[in-house]
C-alpha cells in the first residue's frame, strides 16, 4: 500500500473512532434523520465529532501532498485538497445556527455529496477502472438514493444510514484507488550530480 493510501486510510479510521465515540455517548444521530450534524449540534458530542473531522481533513491534506510526489494522475491531488475544503465548509456551518446558516450548511452538505460522487466516477472512469470500482461506486450510489429520499421527502428516514453507506465505499474506493501509485525517489540535487560528474 502506498504512503498516500495509508494517510486516507488513517484518515477514515481516525473519523470513524471519533463518530463510534459520539454514537456511544449519543444514539440518537443514527435515528433521528439529521445525519451526522446531529453530533456537531450537542454539546456532549461536539468535541469529539470536530476532532474527527479535524483529524479526517488532515490526513486527507497530507495524502494530497504525498500524491504529488508520486505517479498519480496531476489532477487527483487538487481535487483531494478541494475534498478537504467541502469538509472544511459542511462543518463550519451547522445548520442550528440561524436560517442562513441552515442554508448555508444544506447548500454545502449537497455540493459535497455531489462532488464525491463525481470524484468516484471520475475514479472508477479514468483511475481505476476494475470491477471492485465499480461494485464500490454501485454501493455509494445507493447510499446516496437512501440519504437523499431520507432528506428530501423523508419517505425512508434513514440519513445516518444512508451517509455512512456512501462515505464508506467512497472512502475505500479513494484508499484502493491511491494504493498502487507508489511515491518517486527524489532526483538528486545539483551539487550531487556535480560530485558525481567529478568522482
Amino acid at each position: 500500500m502506498s504512503a498516500s493510501a495509508r494517510a486516507l486510510l488513517v484518515a477514515q479510521v481516525g473519523f470513524l473512532v471519533a463518530l463510534a465515540v459520539c454514537i456511544l455517548m449519543d444514539s440518537r444521530g443514527l435515528h433521528d434523520n439529521h445525519g451526522w450534524s446531529y453530533y456537531e449540534e450537542h454539546g456532549r458530542t461536539f468535541l469529539p465529532y470536530l476532532l474527527g473531522f479535524s483529524w479526517l481533513v488532515f490526513w486527507i491534506w497530507q495524502a494530497a501532498g504525498l500524491l504529488t510526489r508520486s505517479s498519480a494522475p496531476a489532477t487527483l491531488a487538487p481535487a483531494l485538497k478541494l475534498l478537504a475544503i467541502l469538509f472544511l465548509v459542511d462543518v463550519a456551518t451547522p445548520d442550528t445556527v440561524n436560517t442562513a446558516f441552515s442554508w448555508a450548511h444544506d447548500f454545502s452538505s449537497t455540493l459535497l455529496f455531489l462532488y464525491e460522487l463525481g470524484f468516484a466516477i471520475w475514479l472508477v472512469v479514468a483511475v481505476w477502472p476494475t470491477w471492485t470500482g465499480r461494485a464500490l461506486l454501485l454501493v455509494q450510489f445507493v447510499g446516496g438514493l437512501i440519504a437523499m429520499f431520507s432528506f428530501v421527502v423523508e419517505l425512508v428516514s434513514q440519513l445516518g444510514l444512508g451517509i455512512l453507506l456512501f462515505q464508506l465505499s467512497f472512502g475505500a474506493l479513494l484508499v484502493a484507488a491511491t494504493a498502487q501509485f507508489r511515491e518517486l525517489a527524489p532526483e538528486p540535487s545539483r551539487r550531487e550530480d556535480v560530485v558525481v560528474g567529478r568522482a
